[in-house]
């Protein structure tokens, strides 16, 4: 049994030959986005932690004042965000096939 302060995050991440990562990549390709990875406090921390790929997608758009009163968020790039979930889901179903690297 391995303890850890609650609230660490995970050192574990994906990796670089993921499945996940990749349909990603193809989805980023399709759109025209480039992804950065990144770690940090997000919902993929669990799943990450116990050795299940994971990512968290960030929505498309600019925003600011995270977690504070003044906290706001402009969508108007939202459907770049949901293109690219949409895709990243076909590709890593198998729906479809991802573009060999």
């Amino acid at each position: 049994m391995e303890g850890r302060t609650a609230g660490q995050p995970s050192r574990r991440g994906n990796a670089a030959d993921s499945p996940l990562l990749a349909a990603l990549r193809a989805a980023d390709e399709v759109v025209g986005n480039q992804s950065r990875i990144e770690r940090s406090s997000t919902d993929a921390n669990i799943p990450l932690s116990l050795g299940i790929d994971a990512i968290s997608i960030a929505p498309a758009g600019s925003g600011g004042g995270a977690h504070s009163l003044q906290e706001w968020y402009d969508s108007a790039a939202g459907k770049l965000g949901l293109k690219r979930v949409l895709l990243t889901i076909l590709g890593i179903s198998g729906v479809a096939e991802e573009k060999s690297r």
